[in-house]
């Protein structure tokens, strides 16, 4: 079927038919991705700009899911911007708080995984957004202003530790969450209680969006009364499946009112269920993506250094004074090594120079520029060895395009031990992205000296002394490590000492809090 044949097709069903057909539409884009991936660019930009015309005529669920499309294929922020722009002013009539909730996540998500979606209002729209639909769901459980419960009535030994998923060891928020707890148990001497409010990525009212993505959830932990975690015990809460529900949201907020914490943490962000908690105690979210400020309306926020330029309208957008955002360094916690592979054992090149390129979301965070700099480096360095560890599922692609790379190219997939693994190689090596940080942290911990772009949290981890302005300037940097001996051998001390400052939560967490709990008793910004 011809592709205006088609939109004009499905522009014409009501919402129920377009439900009904919504598979057959889906399996439909996803063999027009196929065949538009076969296309020159001019090509391919043209018949994006065609859909993108036709669902401007469209019903604005046909429009969301049109610009969906052209967002992930495109990888442009253009339609990014569109797209958030759509669902800011849909009517509530035709895309509720539910939906629009759903698409928040979705848009928010993908920008995540693929930097290349992100242009400069993006994070300002999903600000907006947020906080829309924070206003949305306050109004609905009749919310309309802090009402703080008094200080001298909160418990200054009771802390609730809100996120938004709770998953395994290998789930880097899910080992943050458990460090700060520790942190605020073990040091700080208070009681801590964890609600999973099972708000990540929900999937309740999600309307018609291209290629939808889900979160992860661990049925099992609703049984839990408790979590240990180092010798500490921890009260837990996982919330059913089925946020965002308001009578659970009603449940939350009594459990508050009832026990009275002296303020409650939020760990991640984009949580409006603990956002409306923190209506009712003082609210401290600390973002799990640590190089901009998190997506919260809570009052309070820790911050990996002072908010940037950028931070600024995000924040005033949310409704949040600036001057309530204190610094504290991010710190992580490794799952601790188990083995001791050698590099036979990895089908790593004995004598090889190894760059390691880590991450879950590789697929869309590896993009050209990237592997032709590799590539460069390939072609000068016959003992250069690419290796990649995580979820890179179109790895073997390189092939194709990048002939000299593929020959110096090794696939790990999933480790257990990244620590073991890294001990095998040479170097760390950062795509552009947002993500990373737990992964370099590792690396440098391992003495692998780390270069980066200076954007993301793997910049931000890393320090400026593993920083390089471009992939130009990153390929220099790498054939300098490979030349210069001395130099790499000042670089991993270096990386070793950043290290251990990343692992110090009892200093960084601990005393950030410590300073930031003065200032809610006395009611005063940061």
């Amino acid at each position: 079927m011809e592709l205006g044949t088609f939109i004009g097709q499905i522009c014409r069903y009501d919402r129920q038919e377009y439900f009904e057909c919504y598979g057959q539409i889906e399996e439909r884009l996803h063999n027009l991705e196929k065949i538009l991936g076969t296309l020159e660019e001019a090509q391919r930009s043209m018949i994006l700009e065609q859909m993108e015309h036709r669902a401007g005529e469209a019903p604005v669920w046909v429009r969301i899911h049109l610009l969906s499309f052209c967002m992930k294929v495109s990888k442009t922020p253009a339609y990014t911007q569109e797209l958030l722009q759509t669902v800011l002013d849909a009517d509530w009539n035709e895309v509720g708080e539910y939906e629009k909730l759903s698409d928040y996540w979705q848009i928010g998500t993908a920008v995540f995984a693929d930097a290349r979606l992100k242009g400069k209002r993006t994070q300002e729209q999903l600000a907006e957004l947020y906080r829309m639909l924070f206003d949305a769901f306050c109004g609905a459980l009749g919310i309309r202003e802090r009402n703080y419960v008094p200080a001298e009535e909160r418990d200054g030994n009771l802390v609730f530790v809100m996120t938004s998923q709770v998953l395994g060891q290998n789930h880097a928020p899910t080992k943050t969450l458990l460090d700060r707890c520790l942190v605020l148990k073990k040091y700080l001497g208070k009681k801590v209680v964890i609600i999973n409010t099972a708000m990540q990525i929900s999937g309740k009212g999600a309307g018609p969006f291209y290629d939808l993505c889900e979160a992860g959830y661990l049925p099992e932990l609703r049984s839990l009364d408790h979590i240990e975690f180092q010798g500490e015990v921890f009260e837990f809460h996982q919330c059913a499946n089925d946020m965002p529900n308001l009578d659970t949201m009603v449940q939350l907020v009594q459990m508050i009112r009832e026990r009275k914490p002296c303020y409650l943490l939020d760990i991640g962000g984009s949580d409006i269920c603990a956002d409306i908690c923190g209506m009712f105690v003082p609210e401290i979210t600390v973002g799990t993506v640590f190089s901009a400020v998190a997506m919260s309306c809570g009052e309070y926020q820790l911050l990996d250094g002072k908010p940037g330029t950028g931070d600024l309208p995000v924040l005033e957008r949310l409704g949040v004074d600036a001057e309530k955002i204190a610094a504290a360094r991010f710190t992580f916690v490794f799952k601790p090594q188990e083995h001791h592979y050698t590099r036979q054992e990895l089908g790593i090149w004995e004598h090889g120079f190894v760059l390691m390129i880590v991450g879950w979301r590789l697929d869309s965070e590896i993009a050209d520029d990237f592997l032709a700099m590799l590539d460069r480096i390939a072609a000068q360095r016959e003992n250069v060895q690419v290796v990649f560890m995580g979820r890179y599922e179109s790895w073997q692609s390189i092939q194709t395009g990048y002939e000299r790379l593929w020959k110096h190219t090794r696939y790990l997939g999933k480790q257990e031990d990244a620590l073991a693994v890294f001990a095998c190689g040479d170097l760390y090596v950062n795509p552009r992205r947002a993500g990373g940080g737990s992964s370099v942290a590792e690396a440098l911990y391992q003495g692998l000296p780390a270069v980066t772009l200076p954007e993301g949290d793997v910049s931000a981890a890393a320090g400026e002394a593993f920083r390089v302005r471009d992939y130009e300037q990153m390929e220099r940097e790498i054939l300098r490590y490979m030349d210069d001996a001395g130099y790499y051998g000042r670089q991993s001390a270096r990386a070793r000492e950043r290290a251990k400052e990343l692992l110090d939560s009892r200093k960084s967490f601990g005393e950030a809090i410590e300073k930031l709990e003065e200032k809610i008793k006395d009611g005063v910004s940061c």
